[in-house]
């Protein structure tokens, strides 16, 4: 999210299209494709073969554990987004940096929501809270910039929930919490080649971020990573999901030492939901994508099928949005 850390302007245009689908990206793409078709023979092999189930099966039954995590996380965010504010570090903004704000209510949402999450009976209101903010913020800054955080609604539909009666509300929350994270992570993923000139200063300033790459290259291959992985969490039925997860919660988490407190806290929610995917794993919602009594192959021709689909629709969804809110 170079956003919080540098200028942007989400009403320039994209990088036309023509110019994304060069040679590089298309070689890139098809060893995305061959990466998640190999995936998926791998996680439904042992899937089928049921490798560490007993074991996966019991941790699903850590919904507590699920909900505690993302309870504190969000105290702690919500409580960090009121200090931000009141001990004078920084203007008060919606959810995330970029998203400033003056209005004088916003910070005491903030205190409401940090407070709310101490009982389980008030965390409601705290999940009503990221909506709102959410809400309020797409009004002040428009559906365009707002969809790059669909995970606060996430957030807001697990938190209300959260105290339903009911295993099936709270299955629910997770199956949303998890779609609507993976959808941020998604659109993160083509905002990298939409608009690659946004992360130049970060990699003039931190070249050792590169790899030895140039930095064109480097965006494409950051955007096919996120893409990817992404997806791998979305689909990825057996033990090996929780894996991946872990993987990708690490990079968050070393992006603090080299981006600082902005970061951490921008990040905080991200990092506690693949926590939560790694401890409590996924939904039982994740074995529409199993087709039972298929070959490991058509599962893997399935799910790959499913990445062209994906990878389609959301640059779709981001040229299109974009012109019908800027008309460029």
């Amino acid at each position: 999210h170079v956003k919080w850390f540098f200028d942007y302007n989400v009403v320039n245009p994209p990088l036309p299209i023509g110019d994304v689908l060069d040679a590089t990206f298309v070689r890139l793409f098809l060893t995305s494709v061959a990466g998640i078709y190999l995936f998926f023979l791998l996680d439904r092999y042992t899937y089928k073969h049921r490798y560490l189930t007993e074991f996966d099966q019991k941790l699903k039954r850590f919904d507590n554990v699920a909900a505690y995590i993302m309870r504190g996380s969000a105290g702690v965010f919500a409580l960090t987004l009121f200090l931000w504010w009141a001990l004078g570090i920084g203007q008060s903004f919606f959810l995330t940096p970029e998203l400033k704000t003056d209005a004088p209510w916003v910070p005491w949402v903030h205190l409401l929501m940090a407070l709310s999450v101490l009982s389980h009976r008030t965390t409601p209101i705290a999940g009503l809270g990221f909506i709102f903010l959410y809400v309020a913020g797409g009004l002040s800054y428009g559906i365009f910039h707002i969809l790059d955080y669909p995970i606060f609604l996430g957030i807001g539909y697990y938190l209300t929930v959260s105290t339903a009666q009911g295993k099936s509300w709270l299955k629910s929350g997770l199956v949303v919490l998890f779609a609507f994270t993976g959808l941020t992570l998604i659109w993160a993923a083509v905002e990298k080649f939409a608009y690659p000139s946004w992360t130049v200063t970060v990699l003039e300033g931190k070249p050792e971020m590169l790899m030895g790459m140039t930095p064109p290259m480097f965006m494409k291959v950051s955007g096919f990573s996120e893409m990817a992985l992404t997806f791998i969490l979305l689909g990825a039925a057996s033990v090996v999901g929780r894996l991946v997860a872990l993987g990708l919660m690490a990079v968050f988490v070393l992006a603090v030492f080299e981006f600082g407190v902005v970061d951490a806290v921008g990040h905080l929610m991200i990092v506690a939901i693949l926590w939560v995917l790694i401890v409590r794993g996924p939904t039982d919602a994740r074995n529409m994508l199993v087709l039972p009594g298929k070959s490991l192959f058509t599962e893997a021709y399935f799910m790959t099928g499913l990445y062209f689909l994906a990878f389609g629709m959301i640059f779709i969804l981001y040229y299109g949005i974009h012109y019908l809110s800027y008309g460029t």
